[in-house]
């Protein structure tokens, strides 16, 4: 018996974190490595709770002043360093915050090519240098850790190697491979894993209460992953904009040249940034594969009827289109350059429905 409550479906990370934690031998680090969306941050939080609870020796009690100060992201000795901009207020990560404490899903990260900087490392030393508020030791959460150049990199190794006491650092990364190979041999790594459709139907059916039906649907195109599920059956992840799939795929097909599906791409890329744009290619996948579903006379899945519309691709240039943003998802996983991958990808559906004819 680990110490999650909260995720479900990890039963090896569970293991590897309660057991270590009952028998008083956590690591100073560890990296939580894994897709978005299946309880990394959760779990982490979970970590920090049971380290603070005074309650229950074994885990967390989840109902004290301590573990719902974690939770709520208000505990001033488990703290989080998340990539930002240079144009990042402090005032925007409270907003983000603040959404994701209302809705419980939204993703604790900012679109465009964000980064953590060697001043957000350097604050961090400074905190953990400081006697902690409440006699317990600090935990310092570290959001997208792969998203650290290697200046702040080094400069977080310096901690690693000699971490003050009663610390715990965990650092959070879909691209692990992408850290400093120094940074990653001084981190225990606990794998966070794709979640089987069952668990993520379940998932839904018990903290939405919605159809059962509806709720395998959802998991179908989760991607193994219950964040996503949850987001976009609360309507979270899909809302319109300038850069959800249906726009985009609509400005592709209305782009003069090739040159102009290039434009668009980078643009794409610059606005949402590696993450997002890996995100971007999960969700396009999934929309086209809401319009293959129409034009075989089934009903869309994760997108309402409305939002396929008219989108005037066929069920070859659908397969086709899934294809590429696969390709291109996987691609992007590989360190690929953003602009170039999504190029591909825009050029190939631009291509395909019938924009080579037009030049």
């Amino acid at each position: 018996m680990g110490i999650l409550k909260k995720v479900r479906g990890q039963d090896r990370a569970d293991q590897l974190i309660g057991s270590a934690y009952v028998s008083r031998r956590l690591s100073h680090a560890y990296l939580f490595a894994g897709p978005s969306g299946v309880g990394r941050l959760t779990a982490a939080l979970e970590l920090a709770a049971s380290w603070m609870c005074r309650v229950d020796e074994n885990g967390y009690c989840g109902e004290c002043r301590d573990c719902r100060r974690v939770f709520d992201f208000q505990h001033p000795d488990v703290m989080l360093t998340i990539p930002t901009m240079g144009s990042t207020e402090p005032e925007d990560v409270a907003a983000l915050i603040r959404t994701r404490l209302e809705d419980g899903v939204t993703p604790i990260r900012f679109d465009g090519n964000t980064r953590i900087s060697i001043d957000q490392i350097r604050e961090l030393q400074d905190r953990l240098s400081m006697k902690a508020y409440e006699d317990r030791g600090h935990i310092e959460i570290i959001l997208d850790a792969d998203r650290m150049g290697v200046e702040a990199a080094n400069a977080l190794l310096k901690t690693l190697e000699e971490p003050p006491e009663d610390t715990v650092l965990v650092l959070l990364s879909s691209r692990w491979s992408a850290l400093l190979p120094t940074v990653r041999s001084r981190t225990h790594l606990v794998r966070f894993r794709r979640l089987g459709e069952d668990i993520v139907r379940d998932i839904l059916v018990e903290r939405l209460g919605i159809e059962p039906r509806r709720a395998a649907e959802l998991a179908l195109s989760s991607d193994g992953r219950p964040g996503m599920a949850l987001a976009r059956a609360d309507g979270a992840s899909r809302e319109p904009g300038d850069h959800d799939p249906a726009s985009v795929l609509r400005m592709i097909r209305e782009c003069a040249s090739v040159s102009g599906a290039l434009s668009l791409a980078s643009e794409v890329s610059r606005k949402l940034g590696r993450e997002g744009s890996l995100e971007f290619c999960r969700d396009m996948q999934a929309f086209i594969h809401d319009l293959r579903r129409g034009e075989t006379g089934m009903l869309p899945i994760s997108h309402s009827r409305e939002e396929t519309v008219g989108m005037g691709l066929d069920e070859e240039a659908c397969a086709l289109g899934m294809e590429l943003f696969r390709k291109a998802e996987v691609r992007l996983a590989g360190n690929g350059m953003t602009n170039v991958v999504l190029g591909a990808a825009f050029t190939g559906i631009w291509g395909s429905t019938g924009g080579g004819r037009r030049e």
